[in-house]
């Protein structure tokens, strides 16, 4: 394991964008996302994907000088084109949009087509609520998953974010919509983990443990209907409303490099005193965290905590300390910049 700090990595990351042809502030952004991942222990959505990229770029599935259209529909709706380009820009360009309406005091909306893989939805989420706003963010990705009751993949792993601004670090909420994401079966081979039952099973309905197969094998959704169902949403949101691919429309990330994914995404915020003030907000925030936090806890825990602070406070100590990279995949990024 090798110890590198954030700018460093930054760096290194968007060296290797750079050689394969994604304009500096482009390379920028994609570094910079990736690098937020790996500072939250979301490793699965940070530089274990940057090969991937650079081999969609080299197989033709990434257009590296491609550049997000963004058509005003109204002063508070954008209708985005990725242009094929990496996810990353489509989404950066989607929440930047929606800041500047945030920062004006109005809610802004904004619908993504002809995309690709983003990277960590909270990414752009806190970016909206370090605002001063409340970010809601859905994507598509194709079908690893059945329908609730069904036996085929129709529906993909859909995250989707939420984040909250306090007077504090922000409340950030980012999840798949199945068991565990797709990134996280590539992160748990890579390792040669075993993975828990309840995530992934075969065309006969039998749990596969092992994530080489599961990755190929059919993904379960969290919590069985009620999953399905937050799928559905994500699905219709991202997909249908936006103009982008849905379910099968929709091509993989890893197996077919050579083709656009055709993903979508749906982006929106509101600032957060719009109702009643921003002091009144923060206030409110404060007293209603106040009262689950203290609330009486289970045997055996220490503390409750509320969605993403455990990642909050490995990123504190990753910014102080420096972000722990796996050998081999710092050794990936360095050979990729030196080609």
């Amino acid at each position: 394991m090798a110890l590198i700090s954030k700018e460093e990595l930054a760096e290194l990351v968007k060296e290797a964008l750079l050689k394969a042809g994604i304009s500096e502030k482009n390379s920028s952004i994609i570094a910079d996302a990736a690098v937020q991942a790996e500072l939250r222990g979301i490793s699965s959505h940070g530089i274990q994907m940057i090969p991937v990229y650079l081999e969609r770029i080299k197989m033709g599935g990434l257009d590296p000088l491609a550049e997000p259209a963004a058509e005003k529909i109204s002063d508070t709706v954008w209708n985005i084109d990725g242009k094929g380009a990496c996810g990353q820009l489509a989404a950066y360009c989607a929440a930047e949009k929606i800041i500047k309406n945030i920062k004006k005091g109005i809610p802004g909306v904004a619908g993504i087509r002809n995309s690709n893989h983003c990277g960590m939805l909270a990414y752009y989420t806190e970016r909206i609520a370090d605002a001063g706003g409340i970010g809601f963010m859905t994507a598509n990705t194709n079908p690893n998953a059945a329908a609730f009751g069904g036996a085929e993949k129709v529906l993909g792993t859909n995250p989707f974010s939420a984040a909250f601004p306090t007077e504090g670090e922000s409340i950030v909420i980012d999840m798949a919509t199945t068991s565990l994401a797709k990134g996280k079966l590539y992160e748990y081979a890579r390792k040669g983990q075993k993975l828990p039952e309840g995530i992934a099973v075969d065309e006969e309905g039998y749990p596969v443990t092992d994530p080489e197969r599961a990755i190929s094998s059919i993904l379960l959704p969290f919590a069985g209907y009620k999953g399905y169902a937050i799928s559905l949403m994500v699905e219709m949101l991202s997909g249908v409303v936006t103009g982008a691919g849905w379910s099968k429309q929709v091509h993989s990330l890893h197996q077919a490099p050579d083709r656009q994914q055709n993903a979508g995404m749906f982006l929106a915020g509101i600032p957060a005193g719009l109702f009643v003030g921003r002091k009144e907000y923060d206030r409110r925030m404060a007293e209603f965290m106040k009262e689950v936090k203290g609330s009486r806890k289970a045997a055996g825990t220490e503390r409750i905590l509320f969605p993403g602070e455990l990642e909050s406070e490995k990123r504190s100590r990753q910014q102080a300390d420096g972000i722990v990279i796996e050998d081999r995949l710092l050794e990936a990024i360095q050979n990729s910049s030196a080609c």
